[in-house]
């Protein structure tokens, strides 16, 4: 279906098939990334972003930002489109909306503002679902965007309140927001028995090492390296491998396709990177995979590629 759809020409549909074609793909998780391309530039050059409603801004931000695309100039529009429009946004709109450009890491300071106070009068609201409110906080964490007015107690109070109906994602969200407000020296924190069960929850997923992981650490090996690998830092992060280069503690991250838009790295990569270096004192290094692969089998390439990368 979507082979017929790119032969086609997009711009015989109209813009609500578009968003209902890439929304559909999205929630399926079928990667189609021609596709998602071919119908961003349809509503580019259709030029309609600025009359979508609120929610059709959202599902089309979460569609794209789910689907792992990425397409500029479309989110230049409908961050536009959204800031003109934003009193219109109910509270799983903005937590959509939010999420998206921070998956993407398209950090656009004037949106996130813009926001600031719209998603605190939300907070405030009696009724708001709870993984609305970990993706707003997450979103923010990734964005980096401080606002003095945004995630006071009002959020504590609502999450203590619905502390039951917490599931494992949002938790994962929220220790991250919580670590946020350390990096921020913030003194709002989540009380310390939430503060337990988030932090229990994100050290808790499954640890698989691939092949590629399992190479780069024959590869450090090789020039010399004794590193540790899996470290579970006291952020809560987990490095694939910790070496020590000149007296520094350096963290290796073995960075496969699913850390990466193309070959840009996604919101939750540059928030690990960013929180790690903050909060545990140990910058880190990033073995893309990309780089890595060209190699092949050449042994001495990937050890000299090792070396360079750590400044030897």
């Amino acid at each position: 279906v979507a082979a017929t759809l790119i032969a086609r020409d997009l711009s015989t549909f109209n813009p609500q098939e578009l968003k209902d074609i890439v929304w559909a793909y999205a929630k399926a998780g079928h990667p189609t990334p021609e596709l998602f391309r071919e119908v961003a530039d349809a509503i580019v050059t259709m030029d309609v972003v600025a009359t979508f409603t609120s929610q059709e801004l959202s599902n089309t931000s979460w569609a794209f930002a789910t689907a792992n695309e990425y397409h500029p100039e479309l989110f230049d529009a409908i961050s536009y489109a959204a800031i003109a429009n934003r009193a219109d946004f109910n509270a799983q709109e903005v937590a959509n909306l939010l999420w998206a450009f921070a998956t993407v890491y398209r950090i656009d300071h004037t949106l996130f503002s813009s926001f600031a106070p719209t998603a605190t009068s939300l907070i405030e609201e009696e009724g708001i679902d709870i993984q609305n409110l970990a993706n707003i906080a997450w979103a923010f964490s990734v964005s980096n965007i401080a606002d003095p007015g945004l995630f006071g107690s009002n959020l504590v109070n609502a999450l203590s309140e619905k502390e039951s109906e917490i599931n494992d994602e949002a938790l994962c969200q929220l220790h991250q927001w919580n670590l946020w407000q350390q990096e921020l020296n913030s003194n709002i924190f989540l009380p310390p028995t939430l503060q337990g069960r988030c932090y229990e929850a994100f050290i808790s997923n499954m640890i698989q090492v691939s092949d590629f992981q399992f190479d780069v650490v024959c590869g450090l090996r090789a020039i010399g390296f004794q590193p540790l690998e899996e470290v579970l830092m006291p952020s809560g992060y987990i490095l694939d491998a910790l070496v020590e280069v000149y007296g520094q503690s350096i963290g290796i991250e073995v960075d496969g396709p699913y850390h990466f838009i193309g070959k840009e790295p996604k919101g939750k990569t540059i928030l690990k990177r960013r929180q790690v270096h903050n909060i545990d004192g140990i910058p880190i290094v990033s073995v893309p995979y990309w780089e890595w692969h060209q190699f092949g089998n050449n042994g001495t390439m990937k050890q000299e590629y090792l070396c360079a990368l750590l400044g030897l």
